[in-house]
């Protein structure tokens, strides 16, 4: 089941499937069970047609079979990645040439502290345009996209590695939370992409297994800011699906509500563990 109608004729996933606890993978914590599915979405309105994220080369043959189910007759075609990462970005040459994807928009900036916005705007813009030929258009967080009646806004969000944003389509009330929320696996990878609403509940410890093999910066912080901010996300927008990269589409108001509160009780979780003692290879002699 590649491809996954999530709203009949305006949004899809095409998603590949990675056996959990196959391999080691660095950002999937030991022991996960069952299949995590990798998607690209697509959003389409008449003649607009805009993919958000890649999934991965793993999955070409498969995620290019799902999109050309949801391309016909789109005249315009675009798409954004959440992340600057390769799980997010690394088919976007295979999709430039197989769909004819003429523009890329992308979001600056990235970290203010690590380099100067300028810097990081070309670096961006250049990466983007090395991968495929394409054009790089940039755009700020908060300036929204038009996929026909659609519309695609950034946000910026604590929740995140560096080089992340979360997009929000305002018209269907779909959040795209890059890797944040992916963390419903299945049993099959034959099974649905989409959570049912009268499926087991969430629970707070599996979420925060899943963000220790990432987000570890989590453990032993103050929690207060991240927080606060998720409940100002979620406050601000009328989230009705939450679309993650990797991990399966949560569907409806009710099964977000109780998504976010058991994120927060996952971060609670982590902020709670000791700090761990960090060693840096420079001064390991000296501490030894």
């Amino acid at each position: 089941m590649s491809l996954a109608e999530i709203i009949p004729g305006t949004l899809y996933g095409a998603s590949g499937w990675l056996r959990a606890d196959s391999r080691p993978i660095s950002w999937i914590p030991p022991g996960l069970p069952g299949y995590l599915p990798v998607t690209a979405y697509a959003l389409r309105d008449g003649a607009e047609w805009m993919v958000v994220d890649t999934g991965l080369p793993v999955h070409w043959s498969q995620i290019e079979a799902a999109l050309a189910r949801t391309v016909e007759g789109a005249t315009r075609r675009r798409m954004v990645n959440t992340r600057r990462e390769q799980d997010c970005m690394a088919n976007l040459a295979a999709l430039v040439r197989r769909f004819g994807i003429a523009e890329v928009p992308y979001v600056g900036v990235l970290n203010p502290v690590e380099m100067t916005d300028v810097l990081e705007g070309d670096e961006a813009h250049a990466r983007i345009e090395a991968m495929a030929p394409v054009r790089a258009i940039r755009i700020e967080v908060g300036q929204v996209l038009e996929v026909g009646r659609l519309r695609l806004e950034p946000l910026r969000v604590q929740l995140r590695l560096l080089a992340t944003n979360w997009f929000f389509e305002h018209a269907t009330g779909t959040l795209f939370t890059s890797e944040s929320f992916g963390f419903l696996t299945r049993a099959t990878p034959d099974a649905p992409l989409v959570r049912a609403p009268d499926e087991a509940p969430i629970e707070a410890a599996g979420i925060a297994r899943m963000l220790s093999a990432k987000f570890d910066w989590l453990i032993g912080i103050d929690p207060a800011p991240i927080l606060a901010d998720l409940d100002a996300i979620f406050a601000a927008h009328r989230v009705e699906r939450i679309c993650p990269c990797y991990g399966c589409v949560i569907e409806g108001a009710e099964a977000v509500a109780e998504a976010l509160a058991r994120m927060k009780d996952a971060i609670a979780l982590l902020a709670a563990r000791p700090k761990p003692a960090w060693t840096f290879p420079l001064f390991a002699k000296e501490t030894a």
